[in-house]
C-alpha cells in the first residue's frame, strides 16, 4: 500500500471513528516520514477526538508553523480551545482562519457560537447572519442561529426560523424539541403537545431525541392532570435510564423522568388532596420544583384555592437579574399573561443552590464569598420583582429545601460544613427580603432541615420534595 492509499486509509478509518485503527496507521506512516502534513492533521484531529486537547492543540501550532495560509488549521485548532472552554483563545484562531478566508462559513458559526458563550451577543449575530448569507441551504447553520435567538428570549424569531429548517430539511430532527421548547417558554402549552406528537410521528428522532419528547409531554400531562396519558409517556420514555448519548441533558432528563413517575403515582394514591371543585387559583412559578403541588387545593387567607403549575425549565435566580435571555423573558411572558392581582408563588433558588453549580460552584472557582454573593444576587432578585410586577401580583416566596444528604456525599468535610452555611443563609437572606417587602414566606427549609441536611420526611428524590410539602407550608403560614 502505497503513501496516498495508506493517507485514504487513515482518513476513512478516522471518519468511522476506528481511532485505534487510525493510531497504528498514522504512527506506521509518521515513522518514515515526520513532516507530512496529511497525517500530522489527522492525528491532531484524532487526539481531539480523544480528548487529548493539549497533544492537539502542539500539533496543530507546528502544522501552523509551516503552513500559515490554511484557514482549516486555524478553525480545527479553535475547535480544540473550545473543548478546553478557552474561548477567547478560541475566538482568536477563527479571527484568523477568518483573515485567511473571509467567507469560511464553519469559522463564522464556531465564531458566533463561541462569541455567544462570551456573551458578546451583537458580535454573535452578525457572524451568524454572515453564515447564513454565505450558504443559506445550510440548515445547521439556521438551527444554531434559532438556537441563539431562543436564548436571548426572542422566542417568536426562534419558531419561525425552526418552521423554515423543517421545511428545508426535515432531517434535522434535533428541531423538534427546540420547537416544543420555545412553546414551553411561551407559555403555549397546548402548542407545545401538538407539536411533540409531530415530532413523534415524523419518524426520525433518535432513541433520546424519542424520549426528550416523550418527557416533554409527561410534563404537559402532568399539568393538565391527565394521569393516564402521563404515564404512558413515562413509561414510552422508560429506556432514557439505558440509552447512551453525549447529550448534555441526558442527566437532567433522567431525573426528570424519575420524579414525573414519583409524582403520577402519589397523585393516584393521594387523591383526597385534590379536589375538582372549582376554585380560585395561586399559580406556582417555578423550575421543576413547582411541579409537585400542581393540581392540590391549599389554604389561604381563610379560602381554599387550587395550585396551577407554571414551568420555567432550568430556570436559576442568576438568569432573572441579568440581560434579557429566555429564562427572564419567559417569566414576563406569565406575568403578563396572568390575570391582574393574581396571587403567585415564585420558587426559584433550588437550581442556585446546588454543589454542582451556581451559587457554591461559582464562589469556590472565582474565590468569592458565597454570602456576598447571595446577598447581591438576592437583592437584584426582589428589585427586578418590583421592576417587572406591572400587574399588581401579589408575590409569595418558596425556599430552598435543606440539601439531600445524597446530594453533599462528594464534599468533604469543610465543604460540606460551607455548603450547609450557605444554603442556610440563603433561606435566611430570603426570608428578611419578604419581611422587608411585605411577602409571604414559605420556609420549605425550616420545614425540611435536619442539622442542615434534609430530615427525609418530604423528598421524594435527590432535589425535589412531596406535593403535600406546599399544602404543610400553607398550614404553617395561619
Amino acid at each position: 500500500m502505497g503513501i496516498k492509499e495508506k493517507i485514504s486509509r487513515a482518513s476513512e478509518l478516522y471518519k468511522q471513528r476506528e481511532f485505534d485503527l487510525l493510531s497504528v496507521l498514522l504512527e506506521q506512516i509518521l515513522k518514515k516520514n515526520s513532516n507530512l502534513f496529511d497525517a500530522l492533521h489527522l492525528k491532531a484531529l484524532m487526539q481531539h477526538q480523544l480528548g487529548e486537547l493539549d497533544e492537539s492543540i502542539n500539533i496543530f501550532n507546528r502544522l501552523i508553523k509551516k503552513t500559515p495560509y490554511r484557514a482549516s488549521l486555524f478553525n480545527n485548532l479553535g475547535n480544540v480551545f473550545v473543548d478546553k472552554k478557552e474561548f477567547k483563545s478560541a475566538e482568536n484562531s477563527y479571527h484568523k482562519a477568518l483573515q485567511i478566508k473571509k467567507n469560511y462559513c464553519e469559522a463564522l458559526i464556531n465564531l458566533a457560537n463561541t462569541q455567544k458563550r462570551l456573551s458578546k451577543h451583537i458580535d454573535a449575530e452578525k457572524n451568524f447572519q454572515k453564515a447564513i448569507q454565505s450558504n443559506p441551504i445550510e440548515a445547521k447553520y439556521l438551527l444554531d442561529f434559532s438556537i441563539f435567538l431562543t436564548e436571548q428570549g426572542r422566542f417568536h424569531d426562534a419558531l419561525n426560523l425552526q418552521l423554515k429548517i423543517l421545511e428545508m430539511d426535515s432531517k434535522q430532527s434535533e428541531v423538534y424539541f427546540q420547537i416544543f421548547s420555545n412553546f414551553m417558554f411561551l407559555h403555549q402549552y397546548e402548542d407545545a403537545l401538538e407539536f411533540a406528537d409531530i415530532g413523534l410521528m415524523s419518524h426520525r428522532l433518535d432513541d433520546f431525541q424519542l424520549c426528550e419528547l416523550l418527557i416533554g409531554k409527561a410534563i404537559l400531562f402532568w399539568l393538565f392532570d391527565n394521569d393516564i396519558e402521563g404515564m404512558q409517556a413515562i413509561l414510552l420514555s422508560e429506556k432514557i435510564h439505558t440509552i447512551e448519548s453525549k447529550n448534555l441533558n441526558l442527566k437532567n432528563h433522567r431525573i426528570f423522568h424519575h420524579y414525573l413517575k414519583q409524582l403520577f403515582i402519589y397523585r393516584q394514591s393521594n387523591q383526597f388532596s385534590y379536589t375538582a371543585e372549582i376554585q380560585p387559583s395561586i399559580y406556582f412559578i417555578s423550575e421543576s420544583n413547582g411541579f409537585a403541588p400542581n393540581g392540590m387545593t391549599v389554604k389561604y387567607q381563610n379560602k381554599k384555592n387550587t395550585v396551577k403549575s407554571l414551568f420555567i425549565t432550568g430556570t436559576k435566580i442568576f438568569h432573572l437579574i441579568g440581560d434579557y435571555n429566555q429564562y427572564k423573558s419567559s417569566l414576563k411572558v406569565v406575568f403578563s399573561g396572568l390575570p391582574k392581582s393574581s396571587t403567585i408563588i415564585l420558587g426559584f433558588g433550588e437550581i442556585d443552590c446546588r454543589v454542582n453549580e451556581g451559587i457554591f460552584n461559582y464562589s469556590l472557582k472565582h474565590g468569592k464569598d458565597p454570602l456576598l454573593v447571595v446577598d447581591f444576587m438576592l437583592e437584584k432578585y426582589f428589585n427586578m420583582l418590583k421592576e417587572e410586577n406591572k400587574n399588581r401580583h401579589t408575590f409569595i416566596i418558596y425556599g430552598v429545601p435543606s440539601p439531600h444528604p445524597q446530594a453533599i456525599l462528594s464534599l468533604d468535610v469543610n465543604k460540606k460544613n460551607e455548603f450547609k452555611l450557605l444554603i442556610a443563609y440563603f433561606n435566611s437572606k430570603l426570608k428578611k427580603l419578604c419581611k422587608t417587602n411585605s411577602m409571604p414566606f414559605l420556609d420549605v427549609y425550616k420545614l425540611t432541615d435536619d442539622n442542615g441536611v434534609s430530615n427525609l420526611k418530604y423528598h421524594i428524590d435527590v432535589h425535589h420534595v412531596k406535593p403535600n410539602t406546599v399544602s404543610e407550608l400553607f398550614e404553617l403560614q395561619k
